[in-house]
């Protein structure tokens, strides 16, 4: 019960858990012998679940540890510094060395943030998709500087999705929001009393709690929400 409750717990305060169970079943829908590239691919977090598919992973591969640090955050490279995994495509995400039309599938999780060029990646991605091929994109809305120095946008809105992929190609299959205002507020709270006092943490207790448990409406959503979960088809 406790175990269960913990959780839950956590699943509130870390979306990397909704964007798992959303990505892995993005993944068991997609007909097996399919070649998909996991652009920015980075610790290949999703590699065990494509053994259907012919998988190929593209990263420039340079990161290695924040140089910048936040309160309250631990950098992605930890102390032992980034560990890749073997990566097919080495170099710039927006110029990848592949002819037209050879992928099935483009999948590319919370990259987005991490390029200068995300425009020019979209219509890489349209480049190197065959028609009817499906395009899988997370990116934040709002997030922290994290990997830095390869960190250059806080997050994209669902009318820079609508905008950047009908004009590259792709219609929109779903366009799905994480989280909301609320559930923000929470995580910030809960990052900020990790990083503080006791008394810093039970000040912030009751507005934590509050922000928890307060139901999501779709203001609190358009107002904030912590991502995307994209799904789109190369016309």
């Amino acid at each position: 019960m406790i175990k269960s409750v913990k959780i839950k717990f956590m699943r509130r305060l870390n979306n990397q858990f909704t964007r798992d169970d959303w990505i892995i079943d993005q993944l068991n829908k997609l007909q097996s012998g399919g070649r998909l590239l996991d652009a920015g691919c980075g610790s290949q977090r999703y590699r065990k679940y494509c053994s259907h598919l012919k998988y190929a992973a593209q990263d420039f591969g340079q990161y290695t540890t924040d140089q910048k640090q936040m309160i309250g955050t631990v950098g992605a490279g930890g102390v032992g510094g980034y560990e890749y995994g073997p990566i097919d495509y080495v170099g710039d995400i927006w110029a990848i060395d592949e002819k037209d039309g050879f992928f099935d599938v483009v999948m590319c999780t919370e990259v987005f943030e991490h390029i200068p060029y995300p425009i020019d990646t979209i219509r890489e991605f349209s480049r190197l998709l065959k028609p009817g091929g499906k395009l899988v994109l997370t990116a934040p809305s709002n997030c922290l500087r994290h990997m830095d120095p390869y960190f250059f946008y806080t997050g994209f809105t669902d009318r820079w999705f609508e905008k950047v992929l009908s004009e590259n190609g792709f219609v929109i299959d779903v366009l799905q929001p994480v989280g909301d205002y609320y559930s923000w507020l929470a995580v910030e709270l809960a990052r900020t009393a990790r990083s503080a006092s006791f008394l810093s943490k039970f000040l912030l207790a009751p507005a934590f709690i509050y922000y928890l448990l307060k139901k999501k409406t779709e203001l609190s959503t358009n107002t904030m929400c912590m991502g995307y979960h994209c799904v789109a088809t190369k016309v």
